[in-house]
């Protein structure tokens, strides 16, 4: 009988190009670039053609222009990854039942509270004053839907094809450890960035693409990152990683450093974010474990 080098336990053959970690975070990059071209072109045209220049409308288009992102990644993955375009569905990935209206609901509730919590923290120490915004429920509702389109594709590229491609080559933890830094690697740039702004957001990585693995729901990573984006830019009116909204529910009219508040990045560039990230971890785990012995 004939044997594999995997059975005999020698190393194994050399992975194609095609499979290797640098050539996926390639792709991912292209992917990313060419779906921010086409989202920003379509947004571009809607925005010439409804002649919108009010400003809070506009930088609702920031966000609707990731569509972009979506439309070439199911293009790509329908064309050459299928397994992985079965994760964004509501079957979730490999046929299992975690892309389900509950755990969606559970993602945005769980962002929501994160960030309120991180919040309040930080206005009872004195960090943030707070005033009312400009309060208009159908502008409100649309945030909600553009902060979820803008949410949805990073997670769609990060935890939907990222972290299914490597996983699918390589050792899952490998995949969850490499997506964590790629997604802490595409926000270096944002205004105000600190280490422990860059920290906290792998430590987001980390966490999503642990809920993604234990939980199989692409759907609850979306739905925690919508909540927490609309939560601080939208409902507070907070920095969004360094993003200020023009249109909020409440507005920032005044803040100071300390280590439950970045003045320039926000909530998320201090310690209060570090713990719930950390506890958020711990409770993913420690679900997974309880539903484990359920089953048993």
């Amino acid at each position: 009988m004939e044997h594999s080098e995997s059975e005999t336990g020698r190393r194994k053959p050399r992975k194609p190009i095609w499979h290797m970690i640098w050539a996926v975070v390639l792709i991912a990059l292209a992917l990313m670039v060419l779906g921010t071209i086409v989202g920003e072109l379509l947004a571009g045209v809607l925005l010439t053609a409804l002649r919108i220049t009010d400003g809070a409308t506009v930088f609702l288009f920031r966000y609707l222009s990731f569509i972009g992102i979506h439309l070439v990644l199911i293009l790509y993955t329908w064309l050459c990854e299928k397994p992985i375009l079965r994760s964004f569905g509501h079957r979730g990935p490999n046929g299992g039942s975690g892309n389900t209206w509950k755990l969606l609901g559970l993602g945005l509730a769980a962002g929501f509270v994160m960030n309120a919590v991180c919040i309040l923290i930080a206005w009872l120490h004195g960090d943030i004053d707070l005033s009312p915004g400009r309060f208009r429920a159908l502008y409100l509702l649309a945030a909600l839907l553009c902060v979820g389109v803008q949410s949805g594709a990073e997670e769609l590229l990060t935890r939907g094809y990222m972290l299914g491609a490597i996983r699918d080559r390589y050792n899952v933890w490998v995949a969850v450890v490499f997506n964590s830094l790629f997604f802490g690697a595409l926000h270096l740039f944002n205004t105000g960035v600190t280490v422990l702004s860059m920290v906290n957001l792998v430590l987001y990585g980390l966490s999503m693409s642990v809920a993604m693995v234990k939980l199989e729901s692409l759907w609850f990573c979306v739905g925690v990152h919508t909540a927490w984006n609309f939560s601080q830019s939208i409902f507070f009116g907070l920095p969004n990683s360094g993003i200020v909204s023009e249109g909020s529910f409440l507005k920032l009219e005044a803040a100071t450093d300390s280590a439950f508040y970045d003045a320039v990045f926000g909530v998320e560039g201090a310690l209060p974010t570090t713990v719930v990230y950390l506890l958020l971890i711990a409770g993913i785990l420690l679900w997974d474990r309880k539903r484990k012995q359920a089953r048993e």
